[in-house]
């Protein structure tokens, strides 16, 4: 923490182009949504309390430049907030009320490039270069990324500025660079008042870095098993677990031997998983050593003493308890299993002393007829001898093979996009990465999913031709956060994952697919069973449903009202609507119409026949 302050303090003796005193940058943003909506993004602008940002522009946001209106400044926090939601919006986690509120901010999740310019359009700051963020987190554990210096950002790791329960790091509403930093117009103390003796001399000039505490601890990732001692062939391993339900990612983090040698880590650790670091720098001692975890900070989360080790022995964590113990069963990246060793044989008792014969004091006769007579029968000493003797020992029984995991596969977390009984009682959508992946179940599960929810689970990834999906056991889901869907309304496919509300034409319809069309580009709709049966091609249909961006975007229906037919499609030729007739009725239409004209036609010929026979016969004409 102390590095932190001090790197942000530096921001004000650095060159313009590093961000200097009185400059206005861009300091946070949060470009992967809240628990509450995706789209619940922000940004922070920092600069000293009072600057004038009128005219000011952001490009990079949103779909176009978001311009600061007239009169806009710096309130006195130092931090100007521009959020898509206001704080008390449903769909917002923010605590700190934005000082601009605009619903078309839109930071992208993979080509994050912000550009901040002044009102005469020259750019003063930028954040990205056009690929991933270089810092923050989404999934579970939604985290801003914050500026560190001017090139350099980190994910956050506390929380402030959200409603009380978010789950979401970040300082929405603070500076930290303009929070301790001394004011423009304040003038050194005089030198005669630091020579008075009764006095307080002042602090140095670093005195607010070097004070501020640094935050406590917020990682339950701990030391979980230890391997030192390997067979010929195997490496050393030490294994790190996750013991809460929050991922955590462990860039900067590292693991520390008694002779300092650091290992350092990377990556993200899910909920209650598992990591193993394999051969770690320093090498672990067999007569025992200390293994030291800490943080990006330097801060120790956990320290373990372990004693000498056999070979193929591990130092495992007791479960459900803060103890240890040494287990003759190593389960690297799956549950520890206590096979207590076996105790040493105890040594052999020393044999008895033989005394010298000078020691050796004899009975006398009358003590040896006295003893003679109280000795027992042969047959009465060997059976108590027998009852004497210890019975013999049962052979060690051999150590039980570590039982497999009880899931198998690898943890995952993601939003639940479709939960099952929409499609199939086993089949489920899920978005994870900015992707939509189907996920199946090896059986049903036995509790209710909800659209928006957090999850995390184990799967094995799994192909049937050219489908890929995730294979999960029911029993291995969590659910990390509960949240209702929300769809925000768009015109054009977008460019992130996430819920969306529109309109489209329908192109074509196989099945229970769609091919739709929205601003000219064709994408696929997957809707549940029989809910296109009744839709053509040409019809408009209005659609709730999550969509996977790309080339050919494809959407998927949360549950089965999610499509609606909007309106019906009626053909038009050059004269007008073409009222052609369904062809049952047109046929019939046909026959009577070659009915009509057949009685028509034998009507006429017999009306022929009768003039001709009323017709007068002319004298003469039979001579």
């Amino acid at each position: 923490m102390h590095r932190f302050l001090a790197a942000c303090s530096l921001l004000f003796l650095l060159p313009f182009s590093a961000r200097a005193s009185g400059s206005v940058f861009i300091s946070e943003a949060a470009w992967a949504g809240s628990t509450a909506s995706l789209a619940d993004e922000w940004f922070e602008l920092c600069g000293p309390p009072g600057a004038d940002l009128s005219g000011w522009s952001v490009s990079g946001a949103s779909a176009s430049p978001i311009a600061l209106p007239e009169g806009a400044v710096v309130p006195a926090s130092g931090a100007f907030l521009i959020a898509n939601y206001a704080a008390d919006d449903a769909k917002s986690t923010l605590n700190a009320m934005p000082d601009l509120v605009t619903t078309t901010v839109s930071l992208s999740n993979s080509a994050l490039s912000v550009a901040l310019k002044d009102a005469s359009g020259t750019s003063v700051d930028a954040a990205g270069d056009g690929g991933a963020p270089p810092a923050g987190a989404s999934g579970a554990a939604k985290a801003s990324m914050e500026r560190v210096s001017a090139e350099t950002w980190m994910t956050a790791v506390t929380s402030s500025g959200f409603d009380e329960g978010a789950a979401e790091f970040g300082s929405p509403g603070t500076c930290a660079p303009f929070a301790d930093a001394p004011t423009e117009t304040a003038e050194p103390e005089p030198a005669a008042s630091a020579t008075t003796s009764e006095e307080t001399p002042p602090p140095p000039a670093s005195a607010s870095a070097s004070t501020a505490p640094p935050p406590e601890p917020l990682a339950a990732v701990r030391v979980t098993e230890i391997f030192p001692s390997p067979e010929a062939g195997a490496r050393e391993w030490i294994e790190l677990a996750n013991l809460s339900g929050i991922g955590e990612f462990l860039d900067g983090w590292s693991i520390e031997d008694a002779s300092g040698a650091k290992t350092p880590l990377s990556g993200l650790l899910m909920p209650w998983a598992r990591a193993v670091i394999e051969s770690p720098k320093g090498a672990l001692n067999n007569d025992g050593d200390t293994v030291i975890l800490k943080d990006r900070f330097g801060r120790i989360l956990d320290r373990v003493e372990y004693p000498k080790a056999r070979k193929g022995e591990a130092y495992m964590r007791v479960e459900l308890r803060d103890a240890f113990a040494v287990t003759r069963t190593p389960t690297p990246g799956a549950a520890n299993v206590l096979t207590p060793t076996e105790d040493a044989p105890a040594p052999a008792p020393p044999p008895p002393d033989v005394p010298n014969e000078a020691e050796v004091v004899r009975p006398s006769p009358v003590a040896r007829a006295s003893a003679a007579a109280e000795m027992p029968k042969p047959a009465a000493v060997v059976k108590e001898l027998a009852a004497a003797r210890p019975a013999p020992k049962k052979p060690a029984p051999k150590p039980k093979a570590a039982p497999a995991p009880r899931y198998k596969g690898d943890g995952y977390v993601a939003t639940v996009v479709t939960p099952p009984g929409v499609y199939s009682k086993t089949r489920a959508y899920i978005q994870r990465n900015g992707a939509i992946e189907e996920l199946r179940l090896s059986k049903s599960a036995s509790f209710k999913w909800s659209v928006g929810d957090e999850i995390s689970f184990i799967a094995q990834s799994k192909s049937e031709g050219a489908v890929e999906f995730l294979l999960a056991n029911p029993n291995s889901v969590r659910t990390i956060s509960s949240a209702s869907a929300t769809f925000a309304t768009t015109e054009a496919w977008p460019e992130e994952a996430g819920g969306y509300r529109f309109t489209a034409e329908v192109a074509s319809v196989r099945g229970d697919a769609l091919e739709v069309k929205l601003a000219g580009v064709e994408g696929d709709v997957l809707a549940p069973s029989g809910s296109a049966a009744a839709l053509k091609p040409g019809d408009t249909v209005s659609i709730e449903g999550f969509i996977e961006p790309g080339a050919r975007p494809r959407v998927v229906l949360p549950y089965t009202q999610a499509l609606r037919l909007f309106k019906a499609y009626l053909p038009e030729d050059a004269g007008g609507v073409n009222r052609k007739l369904p062809a049952p009725l047109a046929a019939g239409l046909t026959g009577v119409a070659g009915a009509v004209g057949l009685i028509a036609y034998l009507r006429s010929q017999r009306l022929k026949r009768l003039a001709l026979a009323q017709t007068p016969i002319e004298e003469g004409a039979w001579e």
